[in-house]
C-alpha cells in the first residue's frame, strides 16, 4: 500500500499493484516491481540445494512407508524429515552439478534386525523372483516369522514409488515381486519387519531392475 504524505500531489511511498513509489533526493519516483528477482548463489549452496531436493524427491511418494520403518528413530520431527536428512548425508554422492543418488547407501528404515546375508533378484515373465538367504534368521533379535518389506522407484525421473508391507516371512527365502510399470530401470530395496511390528531392519539394497 502506498502512503501520500501530503495529500494527492505530494510525495509518497510504498507499492500500488504492480508499481513502487519512491522519494530520492526530495522527488517522488514510480518504478514497476520486477517480476523475478535474481538469485545469485554460490556453487556451495547451488550445490546443498541441488543435494535437498534429491533427497526430497527420493523419500516423496514414500511417506506412509517412512511413517512406518522410521517411526522409531523420528523423535521431536515427522518421519519424512528424518529420511530426508539421513539421506541427504549419506545417499548423495558426486561433484555440482552431477550429484546423484547411490542406491546401496539408501535408507529407508534403521532398526536391530538384520538383513539376509545374500540376496539375489530375477526377472521373468510373472515378475521378480526375489531370493534371500535364511541361515541368519535366528541372530540376535531376527525371527523366521519376520515380514518381507520391498520397496522399488527410479532414480533417474524420481518419480512415484512402489512397495509393499507383506506376510512373506524371512523363513520362506523368497518372493515374487511385481514388475515395476516404470520404464526407466528400477531400484529394489527390503526391509524385514518383527511380526509384532516392534522391531524393524536397516536397508538392504538388492539391486536395478532393467
Amino acid at each position: 500500500m502506498a502512503r501520500l504524505k501530503q495529500g494527492i500531489n505530494g510525495p509518497g511511498q510504498g507499492r500500488v499493484g504492480n508499481v513502487i513509489m519512491y522519494e530520492m533526493f526530495g522527488k517522488t519516483y514510480l518504478r514497476s516491481r520486477p517480476n523475478r528477482y535474481k538469485d545469485k548463489k554460490s556453487k556451495k549452496q547451488l550445490a546443498q540445494r541441488q543435494r535437498l531436493t534429491l533427497a526430497q524427491n527420493l523419500v516423496r511418494y514414500l511417506k506412509h512407508l517412512v511413517r512406518i520403518t522410521m517411526k522409531d528413530i523420528s523423535t521431536g520431527r515427522s518421519t519424512y524429515h528424518t529420511a530426508v536428512s539421513m539421506n541427504l548425508k549419506e545417499a548423495i554422492e558426486g561433484n555440482y552439478p552431477n550429484q546423484y543418488i547411490n542406491p546401496e547407501k539408501v535408507i529407508l528404515s534403521k532398526g536391530d534386525l538384520t538383513t539376509p546375508n545374500t540376496v539375489s533378484l530375477k526377472k521373468n515373465e510373472e515378475g521378480i523372483l526375489l531370493e534371500w538367504s535364511t541361515e541368519n534368521q535366528s541372530e540376535d533379535f531376527n525371527h523366521p516369522s519376520d515380514n518381507l518389506i520391498w520397496c522399488m522407484k527410479d532414480l533417474k525421473s524420481l518419480v512415484h514409488g512402489d512397495y509393499q508391507i507383506t506376510t512373506i516371512k524371512r523363513h520362506q527365502g523368497k518372493a515374487l515381486l511385481p514388475t515395476p510399470l516404470s520404464q526407466e530401470p528400477v531400484e529394489l530395496w527390503i526391509m524385514f519387519r518383527s511380526e509384532d511390528e516392534m522391531k524393524i531392519s536397516d536397508t538392504r539394497w538388492v539391486g536395478t531392475i532393467g
